[in-house]
């Protein structure tokens, strides 16, 4: 890993992807429930907040390991 990540196409290439998955789990996660049948204008707004936290955090730590080893953070 650490020699593909040293390569800065790859990682551009890895960060694509990572956002291409971000704005699929942003549409994902809500849409999911809505299918269940749990649509309610109480509970969609919680489900809406539960699903941009969930996507965040997910990317974000997908993106840490490409990036630190880019980086040097990690070897």
């Amino acid at each position: 890993m650490r020699e593909e990540f040293s390569k800065w196409w790859v990682v551009v290439i890895y960060v694509v992807g990572v956002v291409s998955l971000f704005w699929h789990l942003l549409h994902g996660f809500q849409s999911a429930f809505q299918s269940l049948g749990i649509n309610h204008k109480r509970y969609t707004p919680i489900i809406k907040t539960i699903g941009v936290a969930y996507t965040v955090v997910i990317c974000l730590l997908f993106l840490l390991m490409p990036l630190a080893f880019y980086f040097g953070w990690i070897q």
